[in-house]
């Protein structure tokens, strides 16, 4: 039937549309990759609806795979040349399967291997490789096992779309051909390569360099992409969209021009009332980031991803610096993510620190 995207920006409410979807008469299934989106979305269905109907499903992308799409093919599931006649015991989520296939002899199994995708001490099935799994099977078996999601489902939703990659992405894409279900996906492509489902790959985000040629890529697959019912963000302020957009390039708009300022600092005293502010969220690029654990309420640019803060202050790197000047600056696209991510944190003031004036305050206070 019908396959779309939904492309949203920060802070644009993408768990309140969730929530407000989902039909009680329809036969619903929710798919986001923590558990913690699981327990946002169920909230949200719940204020909507009051209750969770009895036909929907809110369930994890990892548990949803193993569940709905291999588990119950086991016997069929065809590992190199052979079927691999294995029964799994369930889903490994702590073992990190080895990766470094140059290392002869380290325990890294090649993809025509069981092994490759199954821990053989505790019969579970690696976590980050059941995409890769199916994947790998023939076209009837996902055939099928997509008749099946459309026999069971009316509606199938992805939280956080632009968070999955790899073969994460490449299932998504396989699941759009079902027939008899209306597939929906929503999430914010410039929030992209923050946080990956497959942390050893960035695909096809990598290698994007603009919201253009990620909605060219989805046309390509025949899914329709709705770029407008989520470009407002009710968190972020005038000031930040405005600066967003002009700085960085991202289209994103103020849902209700609420107050909210964006402020550089540069004055010392002005630095430390901010810096010392428990109630401002300090946004630094890492742990390893000069005077990290000196003030109070410190979190890392990509670790805020998902969060909401009243004001914060955004410690601008080396390579970033640029943003404050009128000239022009290539990012890569991970770290002009990140720093979107950064930048879009707080409901109202955004303060911005160059990276050479906070060195210069953080070596006073150490050589004090």
């Amino acid at each position: 039937m019908v396959a779309e995207v939904k492309l949203a920006v920060a802070g644009s409410g993408k768990t309140h549309w969730l929530g407000n979807n989902v039909s009680p008469s329809k036969r619903n299934i929710l798919i986001t990759y923590t558990n913690q989106n699981v327990y946002n979305i169920t909230n949200s269905i719940r204020l909507h609806l009051g209750a969770i109907p009895e036909n929907t499903i809110i369930i994890t992308y990892t548990r949803f795979v193993y569940y709905w799409l291999i588990r119950p093919y086991e016997p069929s599931i065809m590992i190199g040349d052979n079927t691999s006649q294995f029964k799994s015991s369930g889903i490994d989520i702590t073992t990190p399967p080895e990766h470094d296939r140059n290392n002869p002899g380290n325990g890294y199994y090649t993809k025509d291997k069981v092994l490759h995708y199954l821990n053989q001490y505790s019969n579970k099935l690696y976590s980050n490789r059941l995409s890769e799994l199916y994947c790998g099977q023939n076209a009837l078996y996902k055939k099928n096992a997509r008749n099946v999601i459309s026999m069971f489902f009316d509606e199938l939703y992805v939280d956080e779309f632009q968070d999955f990659t790899e073969y994460d992405y490449k299932l998504l894409i396989d699941l759009t051909k079902a027939t008899g279900i209306k597939i929906h996906y929503v999430g914010d492509f410039y929030q992209s390569l923050v946080s990956k489902s497959n942390r050893r790959g960035g695909k096809p985000y990598s290698k994007l360099d603009n919201l253009a040629e990620m909605v060219e890529q989805l046309e390509q697959h025949k899914i329709l992409v709705d770029t407008k019912t989520l470009r407002k963000s009710w968190r972020c302020s005038t000031a930040s969209c405005n600066f967003v957009n002009k700085k960085l390039g991202i289209p994103i708009e103020c849902a209700d021009s609420h107050e909210g300022k964006l402020l550089q600092l540069s004055e010392y005293q002005s630095i430390s009332d901010v810096l010392y502010n428990p109630e401002i969220t300090k946004l630094m690029w890492n742990a390893s980031t000069l005077g990290f654990n000196l003030f109070p309420s410190t979190n890392k640019w990509g670790y805020s991803k998902g969060d909401t803060y009243t004001d914060v202050c955004v410690i601008l790197t080396s390579t970033t610096d640029c943003i404050l000047s009128d000239q022009d600056f290539v990012l890569t696209p991970q770290i002009l993510h990140t720093l979107y991510v950064a930048l879009t944190r707080a409901k109202r003031n955004v303060y911005l620190i160059e990276s050479a004036v906070y060195r210069r305050f953080v070596s006073s206070l150490i050589n004090t």
